[in-house]
């Protein structure tokens, strides 16, 4: 009568490959992410000397996070959306600079928190820049 293996060698086995598989994983994950890190360290300063647009740098970002599958369904999505609509309207002169640079500073401040509220708080200023931009010019009288 041939025995198979023991149970306690098949289960050690499982085990090990379950966690192999797990740190490759982990490892697909973490490089996901540094590379999108990279990526904006790279070209955030191009944005900010005005070698490429913001609304462009934001557009991109986005392309690379929403790609990236840990990442990809976090507020971060959400929160760059915000920017491309924010810097949108800054390149359009719908927002002053002073405007976009609070939205900016809300969204570098929690950059690393998923949270939605770091979202409601960008929306939330970017909403009030746009109500003020536009009382701003509702309050100039025609020229006649």
């Amino acid at each position: 009568m041939t025995k198979g293996p023991h149970p306690i060698l098949i289960r050690a086995a499982a085990s090990a490959l379950a966690i192999s598989l797990a740190g490759c994983a982990v490892f697909t994950e973490t490089y996901g992410i540094q590379d999108v890190d990279n990526w904006a360290a790279k070209n955030e300063p191009l944005a900010e000397s005005g070698k490429m647009k913001w609304s462009e740098f934001y557009s991109q970002y986005l392309e690379k996070v929403s790609a990236a599958p840990v990442i990809s369904n976090s507020p971060v999505v959400e929160r760059l959306g915000i920017m491309v609509t924010a810097s949108v309207f800054y390149e359009r002169g719908r927002i002053d600079k002073a405007a976009f640079d609070s939205v900016q500073g809300i969204v570098r401040k929690y950059q690393t928190i998923d949270d939605p509220t770091a979202n409601l708080l960008a929306r939330n200023a970017l909403v009030k820049a746009i109500e003020a931009s536009d009382n701003a010019q509702a309050a100039v009288p025609a020229p006649r």
